[in-house]
């Protein structure tokens, strides 16, 4: 007998990858498309993660460099001092004990160039426009003068020199300029000499001492410039155009400290040293600027604390200055924008605050998105388990352990997971420039070099919230797997058919945690609004999430609570359905009702994909109108502003045709502005006195100001318009918060002091609010101001009572101005109000504060999460929904092929497919209707972040106050959303048309199949 040989036995593989990484790489093949939809939602959250602070750090460092940059003065530092010692060698050790303290503790964040200045107190003068005046003696009448120095080589390119040349730096005699008119007054001119009486005082007593000065330029200073940090040298006459006693001129520091000292030698003073004294001591300034342009959002608090020690150490007297000279410097204080006073926090606390509270929301808003994304990773986990059921039978009859299948897939998630984590980062820093290209004005865009450079250190400064992010979409696959693959085959088709065991959110009863969150929210919410036991801002940062958060959850608890049910809603329907002809409709429902898993997983995530759709549209159209609102409650009108000068009543109507000569210019209308006083109970009333003829055409008047409009106002003004006759009350429009203090009624009088005389009102009508009058009547504002409130009146009865009663004619003040929309002719008033003799003294401008709150980085960092998470979100929930209803199609194959053996046609098994999905489609945008309404109204109003601040800009400095919002934000539903839904809708018909034919054909082809079989 032949023996058979034996097989020889093949080595063991020396294959170095482990046998789950090979299963997991060898089903790749087979489903890498459903593997690419989760990796695209794990990488979308990680770039979403890390763009978003990425942003924020672009964003909020332009707001910051916005703040320091707003005004000339917004980034000084300024180190004031009362000198009783002054010399060269006493200056040089000041200044360099200064410059030690502030280099140690700012150097990082300053520039450069130090800025000294010296102001003298006020010396008697003998000059050629004085009478008997004798400097000497105490109780002469002279003029005065105060020395302003400046280093001379500086403020050669900060003046405009008329005649003459300014001060030199060391001369023989103390040198000086003088404007024109001061020059004109002391009967002056270049080369005029006086005196001025210097008082010293050594150990043997004090003595005045007469000290020539020379006229050697006269000079035209500008106010505006910031180098003179306010000075002007301008010299203003007595109240009745009789010269002014008291003057300003320009000298040169170190010529007068040079000066002081050689005459200290000559009277050969203590030690050399001169006490320099008179009712008060020289000032002394030193001015340091922060280099905005070096300065990002991370070093706000360094830079806090920094300035907090500096102003500790040079308040505290911690110079470094020799034995003799310890009190040289006496009062030595650091001040400044950026530090603040004792009135209120400092401009960096502020926006530190503001930053804050903006950071909030945007957390959660991006929360939100990555839950979402993170669902649509764990539907596609599912999907994918679910997909490859026949396999895993295979597999596992094959000898594959549950814990090699469970390894397999939790390995290609890992590398979903790690690939996401490498490209996330530096997709987000593309996606930052992008967006910082796309929304930021162009100075803003600036503060991009705080992630410019090599991508790598700014992609690991974020890798820590791509890894927590990786890893929490490693841990929801994880999640979804270890129920799915603890399932047998056999268990997997019999929970397709028909549901024996409750989902995992219903066990853990995740519906009723959401609601005692959502309840408990809201409840201490209720608490921190209604108890006062908080001061504002606390009240604030604790309000505000809680305000958020509690209605998201309520939503959450909402759906489930609604899903936990839909079952049993299912059954009720196909109850009622049949009893009705047609047996497609009934079927749809019934299969649904016997297995409603994937139903509820495609309606939940579509549901929260258009309810956070929803909102975010009502809240960006919201926003925008609410914006709108604010820039024109500022202003009044296009423009408004004080007058540079009053005008007096009788030119009323020639000023205001020369303003509406204006190119540009639609309408003009002029009046008073001025606060009032209640003597009852010193009440302040805002007081706007009109022209009512023109106000209505000029003023903007919202539906938030009035029920009724502006004009009819205006003609109830009109129609009781006074003559000028002594004791007559005028009729005034007055806003719900004066209306309250006052306790009026219609028809009810009450008196007003205006210009310290005394007028009676009559209560005319009652409005919300007045455009420019602070009179918010809602509580738990951003600061303790109290708004006074005000009231609307005619111009012409004012006047006309005014002058019967008391003999003042009052002038006007304050000018409203509507213009044209063309840019050009908006430029053109600008430049008029700006310069000019039409020129104002304060320009409102509603379009430039429109476009400040517009470009407001704080508030575009919100804005562009809810666009962005928006936008990804809807489009990975429908591809989900997609492709969870082709999967639901094709392990439903077998029953399709066994309703075709039943006689049922390809029509009828489209029209089965398509109830199932409308179901899943309208079921799902009616709750993400319903509950994104819910939080469209409870979060909206939440999120008034320009009702912390608004900015109002000067056009006429640059500059950008600080002022509170009054108006609330009302809940907008743009057409857009309804378009939103309509084009969801309409995707939806189409992937079910589509789906429902491939359906078809699959079963048709089954059917055949089978029957060949």
């Amino acid at each position: 007998m032949t023996q058979i040989p034996r097989a020889r036995a093949h080595p063991p593989s020396r294959t170095t990858l482990p046998a789950i990484v090979t299963l997991a790489l060898w089903r790749v093949r087979r489903t890498w498309r459903l593997l690419l939809l989760a990796g695209i939602g794990i990488l979308a959250a990680v770039t979403l993660v890390c763009t978003v602070p990425l942003y924020s750090e672009v964003s909020m460092t332009a707001g910051l460099r916005g703040v320091l940059t707003a005004t000339p003065q917004s980034a000084e530092l300024t180190v004031q001092a009362t000198s009783q010692v002054l010399a060269p060698t006493i200056l040089d050790q000041e200044t360099q004990s200064l410059n030690q303290i502030i280099q140690q503790q700012l150097k990082p964040y300053l520039q450069t160039s130090t800025e000294f200045f010296l102001e003298t107190p006020s010396f008697k003068i003998d000059a050629p426009a004085s009478n008997k005046c004798k400097i000497d003696a105490p109780d002469s009448k002279c003029y005065s003068m105060l020395l302003y120095g400046a280093p001379m080589q500086e403020a050669a390119r900060h003046i405009h020199l008329l005649r003459g040349r300014l001060p030199a730096q060391r001369s023989h005699a103390l040198e000086i300029a003088l404007t024109q008119q001061a020059a004109d007054y002391l009967k002056l001119d270049v080369g005029s000499m006086m005196k001025v009486g210097l008082y010293y005082q050594s150990l043997n007593g004090g003595e005045v001492f007469d000290e020539p000065l020379q006229v050697v330029g006269i000079i035209v200073s500008n106010p505006t410039d910031p180098f003179w940090h306010g000075e002007d040298f301008d010299t203003r006459p007595g109240p009745r155009g009789e010269p002014p006693s008291n003057y300003t001129a320009l000298m040169s520091n170190d010529a007068f400290v040079a000066e002081l000292q050689q005459l200290a030698s000559a009277l050969q003073l203590y030690n050399g040293w001169y006490f320099f004294a008179l009712n008060e001591n020289p000032t002394l300034y030193w001015y340091y600027h922060l280099n905005s342009s070096s300065i990002g959002i991370g070093q706000v608090d360094d830079l806090i604390r920094r300035l907090q020690v500096a102003q500790e150490q040079i308040g505290s007297g911690q110079l470094r200055l020799p034995r003799i000279l310890s009190g040289a410097l006496i009062h030595t204080q650091l001040s400044g924008p950026p530090l603040g006073a004792r009135q209120g926090t400092s401009t960096l606390e502020h926006f530190r605050s503001r930053t804050s509270l903006v950071a909030i929301p945007v957390t959660l808003a991006l929360l939100q998105v990555v839950g979402l994304l993170l669902f649509f990773v764990g539907l596609m986990t599912s999907l994918l388990v679910e997909r490859q059921a026949e396999v895993i039978a295979v597999l596992r009859s094959r000898g594959a352990s549950r814990r090699h299948i469970f390894g397999s897939f939790v390995t290609q998630g890992i590398g979903l997971a790690l690939l996401a984590l490498l490209a996330g980062p530096l997709l987000a820093i593309l996606a930052t420039r992008l967006l910082v290209h796309m929304t930021l004005a162009t100075a803003d865009q600036q503060a991009q070099q705080v992630i410019s450079g090599a991508p790598l250190p700014v992609a690991l400064k974020v890798g820590w919230l791509a890894l927590v992010t990786a890893l929490c979409a490693v841990g929801v696959m994880i999640l979804a797997l270890w129920g799915a693959t603890r399932r047998d085959v056999l268990e997997m088709r019999r929970e397709a058919a028909r549901v024996t065991r409750q989902p995992f959110w219903q066990r853990i009863y995740l519906d009723v945690i959401a609601a005692i969150i959502a309840l408990t929210g809201f409840l201490l919410l209720l608490y921190i609004s209604n108890s006062g036991a908080l001061s504002t801002q606390m009240s604030l940062t604790i309000a505000t999430p809680l305000a958020l958060v509690a209605p998201i959850f309520l939503g959450i608890a909402g759906m489930l609570f609604f899903l936990r049910g839909f079952p049993w809603l299912l059954r009720r329907l196909a109850g009622l359905t049949s009893r009705r002809p047609g047996v497609t409709p009934m079927l749809a429902l019934a299969q649904m009702a016997r297995a409603p898993h994937q139903a509820v997983r495609m309606i939940l995530l579509l549901a929260l994909a258009s309810s956070f759709a929803g909102f975010a549209l009502v809240f960006l159209a919201s926003e925008t109108q609410h914006l709108q609102a604010i820039a024109a409650y500022e202003t009044g009108a296009d423009f408004s502003g004080a007058l540079q000068a009053p005008v007096p009543a009788d030119a009323l109507t020639q000023q205001a045709a020369a303003y509406r000569a204006i190119p540009g210019v639609t309408s003009a209308t002029l009046g008073f502005a001025e606060d009032g006083l209640v003597p009852s109970t010193s009440t302040i009333v805002s007081v706007r006195a009109v022209e009512a003829s023109t106000f209505a055409q000029t003023a903007i008047w919202t539906a938030q100001d009035s029920r009724q409009s502006l004009a009819s106002l205006m003609d109830q003004l009109l129609a009781r318009r006074l003559p000028a006759k002594a004791g007559q009350s005028i009729p005034a429009i007055v806003d719900a918060l004066t209306w309250q203090k006052l306790n009026l009624s219609a028809g009810a009088s009450f008196t007003l002091q205006i210009d310290a005389q005394t007028l009676s009102f009559t209560a005319l009508a009652e409005v919300d609010h007045i455009p420019t009058v602070q009179d918010s009547l809602a509580p738990g504002r951003a600061s303790d101001f109290t708004p006074p409130g005000g009231m609307l009146i005619d111009y012409q009865s004012l006047v006309s009572v005014m002058f019967a009663s008391h003999g003042v004619l009052l002038p006007v003040n304050y000018i409203w101005l509507r213009t044209s929309d063309d840019p050009a002719l908006v430029a053109k008033t600008r430049a008029a109000l700006a310069h000019g003799p039409l020129a104002l003294a304060t320009v409102n401008d509603r379009r430039a504060i429109l476009s400040a709150l517009e470009h407001d980085p704080l508030y575009l960092a919100l804005m562009e999460v809810l666009t962005v998470g928006t936008a990804m979100t809807i489009l990975l929930a429908l591809l989900g929904n997609w492709m969870a209803a082709w999967q639901s199609a094709r392990t439903r194959l077998s029953n399709f092929a066994v309703l075709r053996a039943l006689g049922t046609t390809p029509r009828q098994l489209a029209s089965l497919l398509t109830w199932e999905q409308v179901m899943v489609y309208t079921t799902a945008l009616a709750l993400g209707a319903f509950f994104g309404a819910l939080l469209a109204v409870t979060i909206v109003p939440a999120l008034v972040f320009t009702g912390i601040s608004s900015y109002t800009a000067d056009i006429s400095s640059g500059e950008f106050s600080m002022l509170q919002h009054i108006l609330p934000i009302q809940v907008v539903v743009p057409d857009l959303l309804v378009i939103a839904f309509a084009a969801l809708i309409i995707m939806g018909a189409v992937a079910i048309g589509m789906m429902a034919r491939v359906a078809s054909k699959a079963a048709i082809g089954q059917t055949l199949r089978l029957n060949a079989d």
